[in-house]
């Protein structure tokens, strides 16, 4: 380990899930280093996902755009901060950027196993290794850093009572008098990591009726497909896509007693919370940085298909007569899994 490091900045600039999987790279260096500074820096949009977080003791938040004006924010902060090293969790053109300007600072990075991917997609011949996880890869860079034996932590978020409060009160507003509720996560970036609105439905019904739960479905204004479930449900249920920002839907996820959806960022920021999580997995997988790993949480998927997965996001078009990877999950396996957890 190195006795000298005093100050540390870790960049990632995107997206919710994966800057979530940084907290347990932040978790580690902490559990390892507890006197070292860390700073982490992000886009604007995403930073109020890790207001408040433990292991960051200064949040940067940059513009999305890569203008003079913000390149020149950035080395000012880098400049001002005296870091000892900086820590590319992303390798992004602006990540790889800001290592190039500033590269009398020491710097590590990961690596992205495109080539495995490749073989993986193209082939489905899988390199990985059998241990390979989104957090054992953004490990890699600072394992010289870390003890021979080190333990890799959990991801973390943080939310006050102060907005735990608020989101009670939000959901009064919406009809919900107790705090028994359940959450649904059902949109995603690309509609192939979606799971059917019928399915949905039917899962939604069920499990409201077996444990007497409220369903709240939380989303962007871009999820339509909360809006089509929430018309076809006979159910009380509350809508609120589009309604919420960050920390208000963090917030709520935290206080539910059950969170299912899709590979999309809001089912990683409830793993984070500790709340009991069911990840509902399409063409994505372990090995594109997809699943829920903590206790309590468990991945739904049909591993016999040979197709999948097929793409590192799920952006790319099925090419088989049906997406059997969704076609194949059904919404008597979701409930028997919810059992699991909550029986």
């Amino acid at each position: 380990m190195n006795s000298s490091l005093m100050r540390i900045l870790v960049l990632r600039f995107s997206s919710i899930g994966d800057i979530i999987q940084t907290t347990s790279v932040l978790n580690t260096l902490r559990k390892y280093y507890p006197d070292i500074s860390i700073d982490y820096m992000t886009l604007s949009k995403y930073a109020p996902l890790l207001f408040n977080h433990s292991s960051i003791d200064k949040l940067h938040s940059v513009d999305s755009n890569n203008s003079f004006k913000s390149i020149k924010k950035i080395n000012k902060i880098i400049n001002q901060r005296n870091f000892d090293i900086i820590l590319d969790l992303h390798n992004s053109a602006r990540s790889k950027l800001i290592r190039a300007i500033t590269n009398q600072i020491q710097s590590l990075n990961v690596v992205k196993p495109r080539a495995k991917r490749f073989s993986l997609f193209l082939n489905h011949h899988n390199k990985f290794p059998s241990n390979f996880s989104q957090k054992t890869w953004l490990h890699k860079p600072i394992e010289k850093l870390l003890p021979e034996k080190y333990k890799i932590s959990k991801i973390s978020l943080s939310i006050s009572e102060e907005e735990r409060t608020a989101s009670k009160i939000l959901l009064n507003n919406y009809g919900l008098d107790d705090n028994n509720y359940f959450v649904v996560i059902p949109g995603a970036a690309w509609h192939q990591k979606q799971w059917g609105v019928d399915k949905y439905i039917s899962f939604i019904y069920q499990c409201a009726i077996k444990y007497d739960l409220t369903p709240v479905l939380l989303g962007s204004n871009k999820d339509n497909i909360c809006n089509e479930i929430n018309q076809g449900l006979t159910i009380k249920s509350i809508n609120l896509c589009g309604k919420t920002d960050l920390r208000q839907s963090m917030a709520i996820i935290s206080q539910s007693k059950i969170c299912v959806g899709s590979d999309t960022g809001f089912i990683y920021a409830s793993e984070a919370l500790g709340v009991h999580t069911i990840a509902i997995l399409g063409p994505t997988s372990m090995e594109t940085g997809a699943g829920v790993f903590s206790k309590n949480t468990l991945n739904i998927e049909d591993k016999s298909l040979w197709c999948r997965p097929c793409s590192q996001n799920g952006s790319f078009p099925c090419y088989r007569g049906k997406q059997y990877c969704m076609e194949n999950i059904s919404s008597k396996d979701v409930l028997e899994n919810v059992e699991k957890i909550l029986a």
